[in-house]
């Protein structure tokens, strides 16, 4: 291992960008009406909000930051960093908005950070994912399945229950996108429109945002959180490494497997730093993350 590698800045701001739109996004969420389906009524709505159009704003820049850290780095480093956008958001709304962290909280980013370093520093150079074409069908059709789990939940009469399974699916479906971006071919438009894992990245994309917005109307911001932290980071690294080979450096499974753990532990511990808690009246309570 001759250092840490440089894609390492791009996950960094990528958990920036991530960790200030969770705050946007669920600010504009609780200001509407609770949903009852999946329909371009509540789309609709979501695009009006000048709040959510800048979390999706800071989620594109988030993403693209991920994309390019994807091309040469294993999928357990950039979801790791994703995960660490919780506490990205915790140390944000300490030094903007004078939150108070418990001990505990402390904790969890010293761990957060400590994990992000020791997991980078295990990271070795990956190529390219090789997934021949009935692979990149079998992403497509996980995804596309994903849309009548999610409309049957909907319906579901126990909302915190279909709130937490509704983020699963959210996580699932971020999980998917990143090993789509991990084994895409290319960046011409002639190859993406040929490519079924570029379209399974944009049906991921899609159902994902919506799927994570309907949750937060449903459960709390740290079910929510947990629920989808815990799926993307995980799934994500585990597809990179069944499907791409990814691995860490030579002789560093064991502090990889460690600082990965460190970093998950200390975004679950993190979680109601993902966006503000929507009170029973449906408007945001000021004592998670207050925004003026």
């Amino acid at each position: 291992m001759s250092g840490i590698n440089p894609l390492l800045l791009a996950v960094a701001g990528a958990a920036l960008c991530s960790g200030t739109a969770a705050v946007l996004q669920a600010s504009a969420v609780a200001r509407l009406p609770r949903a009852t389906s999946v329909g371009g009524g509540f789309v609709l709505r979501l695009v009006r909000s000048p709040r959510y159009l800048a979390a999706l704003t800071l989620i594109a820049a988030g993403f693209a930051l991920s994309f390019v850290a994807l091309r040469g780095l294993p999928l357990f480093v950039v979801q790791a960093g994703r995960a660490s956008s919780l506490a990205v958001t915790a140390v944000l709304s300490v030094l903007a908005l004078g939150v108070r962290l418990r001990r505990a909280e402390l904790v969890a980013v010293l761990a957060i950070g400590l994990g992000l370093v020791v997991v980078g520093w295990t990271a070795g150079d990956q190529a390219a994912g090789d997934v021949g074409g009935p692979g990149r069908m079998v992403l497509l059709a996980a995804v596309l399945a994903l849309l009548p789990v999610a409309a049957v939940l909907l319906r579901m009469r126990d909302l915190r229950r279909s709130g937490v399974l509704l983020a699963v699916v959210a996580g699932t479906c971020f999980g998917l996108l990143a090993l789509g971006a991990r084994i895409l071919r290319g960046f011409d438009p002639g190859t993406l429109l040929l490519d079924p894992a570029a379209w399974a990245m944009a049906a991921a994309g899609a159902l994902g945002l919506l799927a994570g917005a309907l949750a937060l109307q449903r459960a709390s911001v740290v079910s929510v959180t947990a629920a989808m932290v815990a799926v993307e980071t995980v799934l994500g690294s585990l597809l990179g490494m069944l499907v791409c080979g990814d691995r860490p450096a030579p002789g560093a499974a064991g502090p990889a497997a460690a600082g990965f753990v460190l970093v998950l532990s200390g975004a679950l511990m993190l979680a109601r730093f993902g966006a503000p808690e929507a009170g029973a009246d449906g408007h945001e309570e000021p004592a998670t993350v207050p925004i003026g």
